[in-house]
């Protein structure tokens, strides 16, 4: 993958209805960070890939959970190398990472969340008192069925995520956009 492909889908989320601050961004940072940590085996190869996983920015500093304190001291001496290879893919992406913080001590329970089917990490903000049959009464215009239609193709040229991680961002999307009119309707 090119850069140019990876800023093609944030483009068309920055153009779409979901250009709303609120949404935009947060959807932005979460397509970003999935498909960035996506791509952690390109970057620390098979040799950690397993034992270490990607879990957080904050700020500039990537948080990497590792299995043991063994493994923190000897990725922490392969980081320049490791920052090196990650800079495309973050500069592709639209985000700086300039440290790692490597930490063993909550392995388990980052594992378990990302290896949960149901893990949330590409949720939106959506009040939980809305229910399904809120969402169904919310009707999409024509102008927003486009975007929509423009997000999922986009979505299904990104190769980097699997099948299911698509639905669920597409859905998430729809979700947000009928969130929005909901809370519209609510101000009336």
């Amino acid at each position: 993958m090119t850069y140019s492909e990876f800023s093609k889908l944030a483009d068309v989320l920055n153009e779409s209805v979901l250009a709303d601050k609120r949404y935009g961004q947060a959807l932005n940072k979460c397509v970003s960070f999935g498909t960035f940590f996506s791509f952690w085996e390109n970057i620390v190869g098979k040799r950690f890939v397993k034992i270490s996983i990607p879990y957080n920015l904050k700020g500039t500093t990537l948080l990497v959970s590792v299995v043991n304190s063994v493994v923190v001291q000897e990725m922490s001496l392969y980081k320049a190398d490791i920052l090196k290879k990650m800079e495309p893919y973050a500069k592709g992406l639209n985000f700086t990472i300039n440290d790692i913080r490597f930490d063993y001590k909550n392995w388990l329970s980052i594992k378990n969340e990302f290896n949960k089917e149901s893990s949330k990490a590409f949720d939106i903000d959506a009040p939980e008192y809305y229910t399904d049959k809120d969402f169904e009464k919310i009707c999409i215009d024509n102008d927003e069925e486009l975007e929509l239609q423009k997000v999922r193709e986009n979505l299904l040229k990104n190769e980097s995520l699997p099948a299911e991680t698509k639905e669920r961002i597409y859905n998430n999307i729809l979700k947000s956009i009928k969130a929005q009119k909901l809370r519209k309707n609510e101000q009336k």
